[in-house]
């Protein structure tokens, strides 16, 4: 008999292919088709978009983050959390989350954590189930998480925990549950933009299937930028035969998705999966099984390398979301944008970047670069700098030249659009028309292209690192 004894845990310390799969092809339609519609009130529902049935997610005991295939384990879904909430109230509820692993296994492991919480969380039970429509699940699916043998767990102010193993056949890209069955919390540790429609209900539901009673996760403000968010659920482990690595997209908004699912009418849509991050990892699945990775994707808006900015910084968070992920290989680290907005010069954005380069390397991953895009906005708008323009190509002209990145993904040579004339008198380029959607993100076409560009033979390092792995 499983144990009702909550589980405890304090904190610790802190080749380019033009292959469309076909559950892209299909939320590219649905974005078009709804620019087309232009009449709101004639849109399907938020969860009518894209009906993909499954959504699992358990909750596993720490470990250590070591992969080479053959059973495994592998981050196959993740959020960094990266404020909290006071609202809604969760006493005494349920909260139902949507995740959506990037690889097929035979096991799962969840990972809950109260980061940014400044009050202990207790939870009752947790369940994860594959998603029928909605918060609806799959009758029969619907199995019970344990934590160190217990139904319970409390968290700490910044603690997280994963769940005990569970035998579940994950399939890549399918939606599964994670419910989660909220005794007490006076404040939520959140990923703020999720895009995704997550529920909640009163009373301690996650042993049910029905949808009954479930509402939506209201948005966080400003409405309509995506901000449908994520509560405690921070990883999703699969353990899986044939995998043979993590990848970690490790950035700010731009690889947390901002503006990826916004139609030509400007209304943007949960549940549609367009980040590069969700195209690069449907083209790695199309690889053979001996050169698959899970995609985890470590994005936040607005978040900065060094200092201030939206969430922990990427110095303060990265051995939490990115070095302890399990079956880390890969590191994409897209960053900096924010730091220069915000007043950095390029010599801080830079030597923040070698401490990151730095602490990949000391743990034996291959880091992977990325150029920071075009940022130019024609006057009047403001919000762009001749000053920022220059520490942005200073940045870039760095990592081209001088940085020990293992690769470089050279999105600001792929975004490249005309030169415009800025507020303050000087000149930058913007991003390209057809793939802007406000002079700071890509649009829907933008990430698209973003997933499309990456080579693929920047991660085909498979023997050296099963070799540098092997006991």
């Amino acid at each position: 008999m499983k144990s009702t004894k909550p589980f405890m845990l304090m904190p610790k310390r802190n080749e380019k292919r033009t292959l469309v799969p076909s559950l892209r092809r299909l939320s590219l339609t649905v974005v078009s088709a709804m620019a087309l519609a232009g009449d709101r009130s004639k849109r399907p529902s938020a969860t009518g978009w894209l009906r993909i049935a499954g959504l699992i997610v358990v909750l596993l005991a720490p470990a250590a983050a070591e992969a080479r295939g053959g059973q495994q384990w592998f981050s196959a879904w993740t959020v960094s959390h990266n404020t909290r909430v006071t609202t809604p109230a969760l006493s005494g509820s349920t909260v139902r989350m949507i995740v959506r692993p990037t690889i097929s296994g035979s096991a799962l492991r969840v990972k809950l954590e109260n980061t940014l919480g400044l009050t202990p969380v207790v939870f009752s039970a947790a369940y994860v189930g594959v998603v029928d429509s909605g918060a609806a699940l799959v009758p029969g699916s619907n199995t019970q998480l344990t934590f160190g043998g217990s139904a319970g767990l409390t968290l700490a102010p910044g603690a997280g925990a994963y769940s005990d193993p569970v035998a579940f056949h994950v399939l890549a890209f399918q939606r599964l549950a994670v419910s989660l069955d909220v005794v007490s919390a006076s404040d939520i540790s959140v990923h703020v933009v999720g895009l995704t429609t997550n529920y909640f209900a009163p009373g301690a539901r996650a042993a049910d299937t029905s949808a009954a009673g479930f509402a939506p996760v209201p948005e966080i403000p400003a409405l309509n930028s995506g901000q449908w968010p994520f509560y405690w659920v921070a990883s999703v482990d699969v353990q899986s035969p044939s995998t043979t690595g993590t990848v970690v997209a490790f950035g700010d908004s731009i690889t947390d998705g901002r503006c990826s699912t916004r139609d030509a009418n400007g209304i943007v849509h949960p549940d549609l999966y367009l980040r590069w991050g969700d195209v690069l990892s449907e083209r790695i699945a199309a690889l053979p099984a001996n050169q698959s990775k899970a995609i985890a994707n470590e994005g936040i808006a607005g978040n900065r390398v060094v200092s201030g900015g939206n969430g922990p910084p990427a110095l303060d968070r990265m051995d939490r979301d990115v070095l302890d992920r399990a079956g880390i290989t890969h590191i994409i680290f897209f960053e900096g944008t924010n730091d220069i907005t915000g007043g950095a010069t390029a010599a801080t954005v830079i030597a923040g970047t070698q401490q990151v380069i730095d602490r990949a390397h000391a743990q034996d991953l291959s880091i992977i670069g990325v150029t920071v895009i075009p940022r130019g906005r024609p006057a009047p708008m403001t919000g762009w700098t001749t000053s920022f323009e220059q520490q942005r190509l200073a940045v870039n002209a760095w990592m081209r030249t001088q940085a020990n990145f293992d690769d470089l993904i050279d999105f600001d040579a792929l975004m490249q659009g005309p030169v415009v004339q800025l507020s303050d008198g000087g000149f930058a380029p913007s991003i390209r028309p057809d793939w802007n959607c406000d002079f700071t993100h890509p649009n829907t076409a933008g990430y698209n292209a973003m997933g499309e560009f990456i080579d693929l033979a920047i991660f085909e390092n498979i023997a050296a690192w099963a070799a540098s792995h092997s006991h």
